[in-house]
């Protein structure tokens, strides 16, 4: 068996018609829409609503355009992913069926008649598809997968299915394919194979993907722990003493269940590489096969919200049962998205419930935390995190950026010697880590205690992350108050460079530029500086400094220097 594989992971064939990230599902109240007559105007009408965010809009005008001209394949395949992404798949579908009797079908009605074969257990069908798609079409990595899974749907394989019946070399998407055929292997009864498969899917125990991990572990279980996954599994457990996630994966035993796992799989790789919408048409696929897939709607939920489909998001998330082990995790997300939709209250409420439920209580307190300090309710969220991690057995390293927030709250509420502790606690589970190494470095500076430690702290901050504005903006000043103009300089013009619009690193350019003697340039600095801080007590303090520049080095004293935009981050940690 020879199988086909486009080993590129990007869904080249989906652009064009997903576009880029969707407004928010009330973005486009009272719009007026100019209707156009004929086909050329229902299809910019089309598009217009599309970037609007308005998709039942777009899908009506795209809709009139297929049905004046239902052979146009493009059309066909924008109209199917604007149906996908509002959750139509039936739809969809029967536009493939339309596109496949009228037109040499498109590679992504092929995909849809595909999956359709295999939901209806029709993989007879299924197969004819897959074997026309790969003589008719560039090949895809969905192809080969979902190839070997009809095969194995179909009867029992003779021989392990191989990585090198694959026409093409794989290339980066080994691990990918590693993964997948091991879970073939292992239900064909090739355990041997499988547990090579699984062990060539990761390349970095400590880091591998959870989920890979989980089936490995369940795999290496009943199958008497083959040893070639010993230390697999010996590094992860130490990695992860806790276990990781609590949700255990449901088994991928028939045709069914391994394409909605390739579906899965493919909505991963696009929702990390930042393809949203792409991602979400995949996790809408692996609810197609699988409806009651708890981890696609978990994902898809998580699509629609970075999408900023908040309300689609909330929707799929409530789907998630109660009794399901994801279902915390869901309610954690509604709650971020109460608080995007501007429903501040709400998303507290809903964390305060949570934080009832003892196994969830920590989570939800630190997501309290994560919102407050969004909105610079510093207290508290200092004294949500504290709560929080009071409740955790043992902090991990998972837990560093909890510490660096909760030392941020603390140090913008001037509880400076407090903020420090927990800034240090980070470092400890954590060492190294260049942001709080530079917010611990800078606030030392900003409070006058040693400088060289500082330095050092901020250098080393440096080194890790070279190309950083905010770090190199603590260099500059540092070598500044060090009284190293010159070297000062060159830090703080890259910050400006690549922070321009930032109102404390124009000023302390400024402030560099004068010690230099470049004068008329330390004003401009300044005047930038002020166009960002209108009627804020620092504007006051640049508007003495344009009438009067800085007084002589043994004038300045000692005063603390101005702190830039240094918030813990400036999203959600959970």
């Amino acid at each position: 068996m020879k199988m086909h594989l486009r080993y590129f992971l990007a869904a080249a064939w989906l652009t064009g018609f997903t576009g880029a990230a969707l407004a928010a599902d009330a973005g486009h109240k009272n719009v007026q829409y100019v209707v156009i007559k004929g086909l050329s105007g229902n299809y910019l009408s089309g598009e217009f609503a599309r970037n609007d965010g308005d998709m039942d809009a777009a899908v009506r005008r795209l809709g009139i355009v297929h049905r004046d001209d239902p052979k146009n394949s493009t059309i066909t395949q924008q109209l199917q992913g604007l149906l996908l992404l509002q959750g139509k798949v039936d739809e969809a579908v029967s536009l493939a069926s339309a596109d496949s009797a009228d037109n040499e079908s498109s590679m992504f009605s092929d995909l849809l008649l595909t999956l359709r074969n295999i939901k209806n257990n029709k993989l007879d069908q299924a197969a004819d598809v897959l074997d026309a798609a790969a003589d008719d079409h560039s090949p895809q990595l969905w192809q080969p997968l979902l190839s070997a899974w009809v095969e194995l749907g179909q009867h029992k394989p003779k021989k392990p299915f191989l990585i090198q019946d694959f026409r093409e070399n794989v290339g980066r998407a080994a691990p990918l394919v590693n993964y997948h055929l091991a879970l073939l292997n292992a239900q064909a009864g090739f355990t041997a194979a499988a547990a090579k498969n699984f062990r060539d899917a990761i390349s970095d125990p400590k880091n591998a993907p959870e989920r890979v991990m989980r089936r490995l572990i369940a795999f290496y279980k009943h199958h008497d722990k083959p040893s070639l996954l010993t230390p697999i599994v010996k590094i992860w457990r130490e990695a992860h003493p806790a276990g990781g996630a609590p949700e255990n994966l449901a088994p991928v035993v028939t045709a069914k269940d391994g394409a909605a796992e390739v579906m899965f799989t493919l909505g991963g790789i696009m929702l990390g590489s930042g393809e949203t919408s792409d991602a979400a048409i995949y996790f809408q696929l692996a609810l197609y096969l699988k409806p009651g897939a708890d981890d696609a709607a978990l994902a898809l939920g998580d699509a629609y919200s970075s999408l900023g489909q908040y309300a689609s998001a909330d929707q799929v998330y409530g789907r998630i049962p109660e009794d399901s082990p994801l279902y915390a995790r869901a309610r954690l997300h509604v709650a971020v998205n109460e608080d995007s939709l501007g429903q501040l209250n709400d998303a507290l409420a809903l964390l305060d419930t949570l934080a009832k439920r003892p196994s969830q209580a920590s989570d939800a307190l630190i997501t309290k935390g994560d919102l407050l300090r969004l909105h610079k309710r510093y207290a508290e969220a200092a004294a949500a995190y504290g709560e929080g991690l009071s409740l955790l057995p043992s902090l991990k390293e998972d837990y560093w950026p909890v510490l660096f927030a909760r030392g941020a709250c603390l140090e913008r509420e001037g509880k400076w010697e407090q903020a420090k502790t927990e800034l240090r606690e980070a470092l400890k589970i954590e060492p190294g880590q260049p942001d709080v190494l530079n917010y611990l470095g800078y606030g030392m500076i900003e409070h006058g205690e040693t400088l060289a430690l500082a330095r050092t702290m901020i250098e080393q901050a440096v080194r890790a992350r070279p190309d950083d504005p905010q770090i190199l903006d603590s260099m500059g000043w540092a070598l500044y108050l060090s009284g190293d103009y010159v070297r000062a300089a060159t830090y703080a013009e890259r910050a400006v460079d690549l922070m321009p619009d930032d109102a404390t690193v124009n000023d302390h350019l400024g402030d560099v530029y004068w010690r230099v003697g470049r004068k008329i340039e330390a004003r401009y600095q300044w005047k930038r500086s002020l166009s960002f801080l209108p009627g804020t007590a620092l504007a006051g303090d640049i508007q003495k400094k344009l009438k009067s520049g800085l007084p002589p080095v043994a004038l300045a004293g000692s005063g603390p220097p101005r702190v830039a935009a240094r918030a813990a981050g400036d999203t959600v940690t959970q």
